[in-house]
């Protein structure tokens, strides 16, 4: 307080020298420039002197403040509770029924009875092939089956009378079994010639046209049955152990701003060799037809959880030169709620996900870590808390 007293009387007595001098030189107009000069050297000096007194009083001050001299800090205040560890995939849905149509018989295409869009039943009729040769060659087998079946009932009959051959009888009979076949075969192929539909469903795009010689590598036409559709996903073989058949999983589809939680319906059984992955399915309800084949999402399988746990966000955690984890944690100083002397504690880390990491060992709940302002610290130093985070789960 001696300082802040010493600079009015200063101030003082330099404004009465300045004024002084101010009243000698109106005064005595004949002054001559030495003592003018000699004026000016003890105003400077008393200006210099003002000069120091006020560093003093600014040092002083700065002293005196107890919270200029204090790195601000933020910290959390670190609670128990669940964590769960994720892993993130690519998936692509598929549709149980959705095919290719395509011909057993090569043939020229006289007729397409459905449109793009059309609802088919099993069974429905959808392209023919012209099949009038066939048809031709099965009325002539169905005549030349006719005439046989006459002349084996003839044969039969004489036979059983003992009346001719056993051979011719036999000849007749075989004839007959003969033809029966060819036409069973005619007309299967016949059959081939009409394309059906193998199950309920839609018309989703017709390739088909009329006029145009269709065979086995052509397809037709492509039907889609969308009630029920299933997500497959390839995970690496190191969570073999940790994702199994029922496993919580989310399904994030980004073009629909969906998503579903399901589990896990089937994991492979063989690892493919190319890329060391197993195939992993999600069956999925579609009554809406919502979802479409080969449409993407993300995929996020439950592989771990610690139902009572202390996690923290990953910046907060540092490390030493060794690769050692640490943190900062501010105990409460005595003088002051907001003043606190920071420790550097180490820790074991455990899983990290969705920038929060386990913390297994070394920090209690209800600790303070530093998390703003921990870069610029040191051990035992002490900081002044500008904010307490109560909770940080949703960073």
């Amino acid at each position: 307080m001696t300082l802040t007293r010493t600079l009015p009387a200063a101030l003082l007595s330099f404004m009465l020298i300045f004024a002084a001098s101010c009243s000698k030189s109106a005064q005595n107009s004949d002054v001559d420039a030495e003592d003018v000069y000699a004026r000016r050297v003890v105003l400077m000096a008393q200006i210099d002197s003002l000069q120091n007194l006020l560093t003093q009083v600014d040092a002083e001050l700065q002293r005196l403040d107890t919270n200029s001299n204090k790195s601000a800090v933020t910290v959390y205040r670190s609670m128990r509770g669940q964590f769960e560890h994720y892993v993130e995939i690519f998936g692509t849905l598929e549709a149980d029924k959705n095919a290719d149509i395509t011909p057993e018989t090569q043939g020229t295409i006289i007729n397409i009875l459905v449109r793009e869009g059309q609802e088919v039943k099993k069974g429905a009729l959808l392209v023919e092939l012209d099949a009038s040769v066939l048809a031709n060659n099965i009325k002539e087998a169905e005549t030349q089956l006719e005439f046989a079946r006459t002349v084996f009932q003839k044969q039969k009959r004489l036979w059983e009378q003992k009346i001719g051959s056993e051979l011719q009888y036999l000849e007749s009979k075989n004839a007959v079994d003969n033809l029966e076949s060819r036409l069973r075969t005619l007309r299967s192929q016949f059959d081939q010639t009409r394309i059906r539909a193998p199950f309920d469903g839609r018309v989703d795009e017709v390739f088909a046209r009329i006029g145009q010689l269709a065979s086995p590598q052509m397809p037709l036409l492509r039907l889609v049955n969308l009630k029920n559709v299933y997500l497959n996903a390839d995970v690496s073989e190191r969570y073999i152990r940790q994702i199994t058949e029922g496993s919580k999983a989310r399904l994030e589809f980004p073009s629909l701003r969906d998503t579903v939680l399901t589990t896990v319906t089937q994991t492979g059984s063989v690892i493919n060799p190319a890329n060391r992955t197993f195939r992993v399915v999600f069956r999925l309800e579609n009554s809406n037809e919502y979802f479409k084949p080969n449409l993407m999402a993300n995929v996020y399988i439950l592989d771990y959880v610690n139902d009572s746990v202390v996690s923290i966000p990953n910046r907060m955690i540092q490390q030493d030169p060794q690769g050692n984890d640490y943190v900062y944690i501010a105990l409460p100083a005595d003088d002051s709620d907001e003043i606190a002397i920071v420790e550097r504690r180490p820790v074991t880390v455990g899983l990290t996900y969705a920038g929060r990491t386990e913390i297994l060992d070394g920090i209690m709940h209800g600790d303070l870590v530093v998390d703003k302002g921990s870069r610029s610290i040191k051990s035992d130093q002490r900081v002044r808390v500008s904010e307490i985070i109560e909770s940080a789960s949703n960073e």
